[in-house]
């Protein structure tokens, strides 16, 4: 059976070579029809395309340079040797100015094929790296950009492809938002497929960030915790000092209060101590009020008292005439109360 070997000029050209010649085509196959000069160039480039890609995807970085360097004089003005290039640049992944270098040749590859999700992809995917490497190069405007670029890829996609999930998990991992990144490297575990190439190797990685997300998510939430409890402790502090505040004013007051009643009159001292007393009771239902009891009623018998007792204090050394209140409240003028006696009888 003939195997029909797919032209780079379509759209659906990276699914093509996945779902037909590279389960169809071994690697030396796949060798001797580009080395086969009297084949199609178009051929023979997309049977480079695929050995690079079985390449990249096996970790084999030194023959996938040698590779890319040996057929650049002939396939080099092609729009996907952008993507070579930048792969080939990127080394073992620990130079930041390799990933830089193979950035700028993912996003020249993007300003000619718009409309491939893997061109897209790889410009996220090497983004991530990036940040992997080096977190404190990360900038907003970059990552929003690198995201933009992986969401792209999804929504341009034929397939939900696993990897492409996974980027995104990263590149949301490497923006602190750890729940939208652990959403999304589930949905990457839920669609890949063991028995795929490189399958149970993508796996692998899918759960090592899975694994790596969950313990930041526990972190972050015991930090947000202790968070929490410092600033109840130190509300809790602070209520303490206002109740130590106010106690040691009523102490304060008793003590006063007691000391000057025992040096004068009793006329004079039983205001005075109704003052007192009034003040304390007035000052204790603050206490109740700032240890934590909300409950207005409980408070308002409290404060009346307090409050009738300096009133009355007040009206003893004759500052207010509280009977003529009473009057007034009850509707009728001084002097005019009602005896006994009085009656209507003969």
């Amino acid at each position: 059976m003939t195997t029909t070997i797919p032209s780079w000029t379509s759209a659906t050209f990276a699914e093509d070579v996945r779902e037909h010649l590279a389960r169809n085509l071994t690697q030396d196959q796949l060798r001797a029809i580009l080395a086969d000069e009297s084949r199609p160039a178009d051929e023979r480039f997309t049977c480079l395309y695929t050995l690079l890609q079985d390449m990249h995807r096996e970790e084999r970085e030194a023959e996938y340079r040698g590779l890319v360097t040996r057929y650049e004089p002939e396939f080099g003005s092609n729009p996907y040797y952008g993507t070579f290039r930048a792969i080939a640049a990127i080394g073992d992944g620990t130079s930041v100015t390799r990933l830089r270098q193979a950035l700028r040749h993912s996003r020249q590859a993007i300003k000619s094929l718009g409309d491939r999700p893997g061109v897209w992809h790889q410009y996220a995917a090497l983004y991530a790296d990036l940040g992997d490497l080096a977190p404190d190069l990360v900038t907003p405007a970059e990552l929003g950009f690198a995201l933009d670029a992986v969401d792209t890829a999804l929504r341009t996609s034929t397939r939900d492809n696993p990897n492409f999930h996974f980027t995104r998990a990263r590149l949301l991992h490497l923006g602190g938002r750890i729940r939208e990144a652990l959403t999304e490297v589930q949905v990457a575990i839920h669609y890949q497929e063991a028995r795929t190439p490189g399958g149970v190797r993508r796996l692998a990685r899918y759960e090592a960030l899975r694994a790596r997300l969950l313990i930041d998510r526990q972190g972050s939430d015991l930090l947000a915790q202790m968070a929490q409890t410092k600033a109840a402790v130190d509300t809790a502090r602070g209520d303490q000092v206002q109740l130590l505040g106010v106690l040691a004013a009523v102490i304060a007051l008793i003590t006063t209060a007691v000391t000057v009643a025992t040096r004068i009159d009793v006329s004079d001292g039983v205001p005075l101590i109704l003052v007192a007393t009034g003040s304390i009771t007035i000052a204790f239902s603050c206490l109740m009020w700032a240890g934590g009891v909300r409950s207005v009623w409980r408070l308002v018998p409290g404060v009346v008292l307090g409050l009738l007792m300096c009133l009355a204090a007040i009206h003893l050394v004759g500052l207010v005439d509280l009977t003529s209140w009473v009057h007034q409240l009850g509707g009728l003028a001084p002097g005019t109360m009602p005896s006994p006696t009085s009656g209507t009888g003969g």
